[in-house]
């Protein structure tokens, strides 16, 4: 794996703890028929995102070992 792929992975994992955030926290953002959950309290859309964050972060780290 080159340190290319490893960049895309890194900007996909954040873009996706971003789009995550964006979710839990603005709900008209979301599907209208999840629309009726209302948002989420920041502390809660912030350790959602940064799961997903620390879930790509190791992704990206296991890749780097492995190869």
């Amino acid at each position: 794996m080159t340190d290319a792929d490893q960049v895309l992975l890194a900007l996909i994992g954040s873009g996706s703890s971003f789009v995550t955030f964006c979710l839990m926290r603005f709900p008209q953002t979301r599907r209208p028929q999840f629309q009726q959950y209302g948002q989420f309290s920041l502390i809660a859309s912030f350790f959602g995102a940064l799961t997903i964050l620390l879930i790509s972060a190791l992704t990206v780290y296991a890749q780097a070992v492995w190869h």
